[in-house]
């Protein structure tokens, strides 16, 4: 036997897996709610009267501790006479997590969105934002954000220099070390590869004029001190470490140092110049010509000044001694008839050497001569 059944029709309705009976109408007006507002995105053309406002769209929660949380409030009111949808759109950082007290607006209302911020430990200052997304037509999109500063545990110069002294002088130089977090640290000890190098550290009064800005919580000043045994520029690194108040925690910094001895000899002249030397041109032997400066020794005045080493050969060097200790006469002759002598390029010039014979390595200094001396023909 075959039945058939025509003209019948079944209706057969599911519950919502999952959502209990005493629930039911809760979740009913969710879904209609969430169809209300995508119909109005779907729609603003046809409902453009919705106008979205925020009195204020940014918040500076100025200092902040590291690692820290923080939340703030923005206000939207809908300012239309037809509804307002919103939804959140893209962050700039998962740390900062955007949060709508409601998704739609009639005519008059207000809500909230809340942006909350987590710092970490990165010492900066920061902006985050977070897009508001709304079915306004003139304004589809509003960016929110929040800003401030996130406070350092340490902060620490990234390089110092030290004073120019004398070779073989003692160069002391100080620098700032400051917590705006802790209210109190150690600095425990501070390694460094520079000559006969030693160091403290003095707190700082906190009404310091150098801590005006620093949001300081609490402050050293450290003093490191070398004595260089080379002539000319130094550098290198301290290695600092640092304790907190409480001993649970300890930090290192870097701190990277320049430096410059003088010179133990010098030389002065208006015709001489510091990098390119004493330049004397083109002369013609038919007759003698004198040059004089004055040689001067920077520390030890004590020390025996000789001239050392001269070229070329054609120039007489010599040094008399001035009245001021330390100071001297330096005269470079060239005589008559002198052969013909090239000296006036990069790679192939004159210069004087002067300094203590018994310690030429590190007690001397010279300076080139450029010039030409040529015979005229007879």
């Amino acid at each position: 036997m075959i039945t058939v059944a025509s003209g019948v029709s079944l209706s057969v309705q599911y519950k919502p897996y999952g959502v209990p009976d005493g629930r039911r109408a809760e979740y009913e007006r969710k879904i209609a709610d969430l169809k209300d507002r995508e119909y109005l995105f779907q729609n603003v053309d046809k409902l453009s009267e919705a106008i979205a406002y925020m009195p204020d769209t940014t918040h500076d929660f100025g200092m902040m501790d590291p690692h820290g949380t923080a939340s703030h409030q923005f206000e939207i009111h809908n300012k239309g006479s037809a509804p307002l949808a919103l939804k959140m759109g893209t962050t700039t950082c998962k740390c900062t997590a955007g949060k709508l007290g409601s998704s739609l607006l009639q005519p008059g209302e207000q809500t909230t969105v809340e942006l909350t911020w987590n710092t970490g430990y990165k010492v900066d200052e920061y902006e985050q934002s977070a897009i508001l997304q709304t079915n306004d037509p003139t304004l589809p999109e509003i960016e929110i954000k929040v800003k401030g500063e996130i406070k350092g545990e340490l902060l620490s110069p990234e390089t110092i220099t030290f004073p120019q002294r004398n070779v073989a002088e003692t160069t002391h130089a100080r620098f700032i070390v400051c917590s705006q977090v802790w209210t109190n640290f150690e600095v425990e000890n501070i390694e460094c590869g520079a000559e006969d190098f030693t160091w403290y550290a003095e707190p700082l009064n906190e009404h310091d004029p150098r801590l005006a800005d620093k949001q300081s919580a609490y402050a050293v000043e450290i003093h490191v001190i070398t004595t260089p045994l080379e002539q000319g520029r130094f550098s290198g690194n301290m290695e600092l470490v640092i304790r907190s108040q409480d001993g649970t925690k300890t930090l290192k910094r870097t701190v990277s140092y320049s430096g410059k001895t003088r010179s133990p000899i010098s030389f002065y002249s208006r015709n001489i110049h510091r990098q390119d030397g004493l330049d004397i041109g083109t002369l013609t032997n038919n007759k003698s010509y004198e040059f004089h400066l004055v040689v001067r020794t920077n520390g030890d005045t004590s020390r025996k000044i000789a001239v050392l080493d001269v070229m070329p050969k054609i120039i007489n060097a010599s040094l008399t001694p001035l009245k001021t200790p330390g100071n001297f006469r330096l005269s470079l002759k060239i005589p008559q008839d002198s052969p013909t002598t090239i000296f006036n390029m990069v790679e192939k010039h004159g210069y004087v050497q002067v300094g203590d014979p018994s310690d030429k390595n590190q007690f001397s200094n010279w300076f080139p001569i450029r010039g030409a001396v040529v015979e005229l023909s007879k």
